[in-house]
Order: structure tokens, then sequence, then C-alpha cells
């Protein structure tokens, strides 16, 4: 299953869709791999180099997974017939507090809200060809 998940991950870093706001940086990959449609939290990095205390790092990841838990009904409507898989990667070199990330996250959700609405009103029925 570990090296599935390595696979998976690397993909994600490669051919992910970018967002950053400020303390996190978030990555997106649309997958069609799994039946189950959904968005799942693959991972969530904190650099070994920014904080030396395995505590720290461990109660970030913490803080951005439950912030992502609270925050995935905002791209639950958004994501229909969809697979998307996310790691958020923290960036600041302090210890935030949740609030921080929350909004964070809230922010990154919505621009990825805002261009999923975009995709889905540009969808096939829109379009008027004449033939």
């Amino acid at each position: 299953m570990q090296f599935k998940k390595k696979k998976i991950f690397e993909k994600i870093i490669k051919n992910g869709d970018y967002s950053l706001v400020y303390p996190v940086l978030s990555v997106f990959f649309k997958t069609n791999y799994e039946k189950k449609l959904s968005l799942k939290l693959v991972g969530t990095l904190v650099k070994k180099k920014n904080f030396k205390k395995s505590v720290h790092r461990n109660r970030i990841k913490r803080l951005l997974k439950a912030s992502f838990i609270l925050n995935k009904s905002i791209l639950d409507k958004y994501i229909i017939n969809q697979n998307y898989y996310i790691i958020l990667i923290y960036k600041a070199f302090y210890l935030p507090k949740f609030k921080d990330v929350n909004e964070s996250i809230i922010s990154i959700f919505n621009k990825k809200k805002s261009l999923l609405k975009q995709l889905t009103s540009i969808g096939p029925k829109n379009f008027n060809c004449k033939s």
C-alpha cells in the first residue's frame, strides 16, 4: 500500500495545480483512478528544516488536517463526477494558530471553487454549435 501511495504522491507533486495563500500551499490533482467520487487529502508536509521538533511538525499537520475536514464542504458541491487528491504544504517559519491555517485553507478552497464554477458553466450544454 505504501508503494502505491508514494507513486500517487509523486504524480500529484509533478502534475498538480498549485495554489498558495500564505502560509499554506495546496496541490490539487484531478484523477480518474477511483470509483468513489470525492475530495481526498493525500498528505500534509511540514519541512524538518523549518521545524526541528517533531512535536511542532505534528501539531501543524493536525491543524492542516482539522481545517481540511472542517472546510471540505466548500468544494463538495462543485466536484460532481470528479476525484481530486490534495496535498497541503506548510511554508511559514513560525508556529501557526488554527485561525491562520483555517483562513488560508478557506481562501484556497474559495479560489478553487470559483475556478470549478467557471468550468462547469462552460460545459458542453452552453456551446452553440451550428452544423
